[in-house]
């Protein structure tokens, strides 16, 4: 996370809402579900896999996939990550980072992160682990599936929600 100072004229930090799921889990649909049910809220959605999406559209011009993503732009994914939260902060009331969130450890650098920029609301939604069959039925009705290997990879990462909670609170 880059070592950014909140600014004296931000108005409050957005409530924060981190998922942690697999991939199919149903993150984004829970986001999206979250900005019907309450719209008088403002609430702002950021996905990685988004991100991601659009760099390698605009990078590769053609369409995206899991097997032609290049790993090595992951760190450009990050930067563009950290610039969203922040454009998207000063617009909401809360702002939901639907991605995995599968590494607490990872989980308790981005929530220290936002402290820093002045967040003071941070909470997270988790998603149990379903059945592989079920994730892989899930993940081939999407428009960008990982396929079973990533989320056989998944299965074998999420932990407890307790472990996710402890990474998040006191911070």
């Amino acid at each position: 996370m880059s070592d950014v100072s909140p600014s004296t004229d931000q108005r409050d930090f957005p409530l924060i809402i981190f998922t942690v799921g697999t991939a199919a889990s149903g993150k984004s649909s829970w986001a999206e579900a979250m900005r019907s049910r309450h719209t008088s809220l403002r609430i702002g959605i950021l996905e990685r896999d988004m991100i991601r999406v659009e760099l390698f559209e605009a990078e590769a011009d053609k369409a995206f996939s899991w097997g032609d993503w290049n790993p090595d732009w992951e760190n450009k994914v990050q930067c563009l990550w950290e610039q969203r939260v922040q454009e998207l902060a000063k617009q909401c009331d809360a702002l939901i980072l639907a991605d995995t969130h599968l590494d607490a450890v990872e989980l308790q650098k981005k929530a220290l992160w936002l402290r820093k920029l002045g967040a003071t609301e941070i909470t997270l939604q988790y998603f149990p682990a379903l059945p592989l069959t079920e994730l892989l039925r899930r993940d081939q009705g999407r428009s960008h599936p990982v396929g079973g290997e990533a989320l056989r990879e998944h299965l074998k990462k999420i932990g407890p929600e307790e472990q996710y909670w402890a990474a998040i609170e006191g911070v």
